[in-house]
């Protein structure tokens, strides 16, 4: 565990660190209200909106942007958004939240990403989801790949962070990372089905446990958590990576290095809100730190706690060194 006057040190040397985070931008969209009666038209609960009760957020690879903007970095994103008006509501909240959005590409051929929640007392009731998960169209390829490459010249470290939602492929992948070795740019990942072994090269990859499960094919709910270890150990050596975190919810999270044992980092989270957006929180940490040249055992210590701090919000939050600090205080 970092001591306190280490964490202050850590979070002051992240400031300022300019971070570019590449992958899937969606709107977060929020209808909330209360349950009073159910519908004469169906079985179903009627939702009254209450006054003020519709807001729209930064998500996905967005929200890390965002998490980086809190904990004092300098994002900048890149992404698709469609030509239509939640990709300008989505690119204007982005904009007014400090994220530099020039690495963008508007692609007329598929919707902006957006998740509308329904909520009632704090509770989901439902979730509608707007999407393409079809790769992105040649022209849009081309400009998000054109525009991540420039923008290297801008930044400390890279994230990328894919929900399977088609900003991220192949060609985008071998472009950016080699560069990136080139250049000795730090390279977080999180990474999800469709693309999880094509990040070769890559610095850091954080996966959760039951996306590790599935690639390593052991059974998530009953693994010890050697097995993790073990399975981030064959990870991190497939993809010649320097370091895989794996994050194991109410257990913590185990850091797997090279020529290191697997360091486990128990769960911090006392009051457990809502975990979206948690692993949002970590790779952000997990960046500025790599870009401000922290050590990977201090920084998992730091993203452990920043998870924790996530956790502890209701919605998808973004974190800020307060609350970093909090936690770990906290847990003692």
């Amino acid at each position: 565990m970092n001591t306190r006057e280490e964490a202050v040190r850590d979070l002051a040397s992240m400031e300022g660190r300019s971070i570019l985070v590449v992958g899937d931008l969606i709107l977060d969209h929020y209808l909330e209200g209360s349950i009073e009666r159910i519908s004469p038209e169906a079985p179903v609960p009627v939702v009254l909106l209450s006054p003020g009760g519709e807001r729209s957020r930064p998500g996905g690879a967005a929200n890390v942007a965002m998490n980086v903007a809190s904990l004092g970095g300098k994002p900048f994103a890149a992404g698709l958004a469609g030509a239509d008006p939640d990709g300008d509501v989505l690119l204007g909240l982005m904009v007014s939240s400090g994220i530099d959005v020039s690495g963008v590409a508007r692609d007329p051929s598929r919707p902006t990403t957006s998740k509308t929640r329904i909520m009632a007392r704090h509770q989901q009731v439902l979730r509608v989801d707007r999407e393409s998960i079809a790769p992105a169209s040649g022209h849009a390829a081309v400009s998000l790949r054109n525009a991540a490459l420039s923008l290297l010249d801008s930044v400390q470290a890279v994230v990328f962070e894919d929900y399977d939602k088609g900003a991220i492929d192949e060609g985008l992948i071998s472009a950016l990372i080699p560069e990136c070795r080139r250049r000795g740019i730090p390279v977080a990942v999180d990474p999800k089905f469709r693309n999880f072994l094509s990040y070769s090269g890559c610095n850091l990859l954080k996966a959760n446990r039951d996306e590790v499960a599935r690639i390593s094919g052991i059974e998530a709910g009953s693994a010890p958590l050697a097995a993790f270890g073990e399975a981030g150990r064959k990870l991190r050596e497939k993809l010649g990576a320097d370091a895989v975190l794996v994050t194991l919810g109410e257990h913590g999270s185990v850091l797997v290095r090279k020529d290191s044992p697997p360091l486990t980092f128990p769960a911090l989270a006392k009051h457990v809100f809502d975990v979206s957006g948690a692993g949002d929180t970590v790779v952000a940490s997990m960046a500025l730190c790599m870009a401000a040249g922290i050590p990977l055992d201090r920084a998992a210590a730091l993203s452990n706690a920043a998870a924790a701090a996530a956790c502890a919000e209701p919605g998808v939050y973004a974190v800020t060194p307060g609350d970093v600090l909090r936690e770990m205080e906290r847990a003692g």
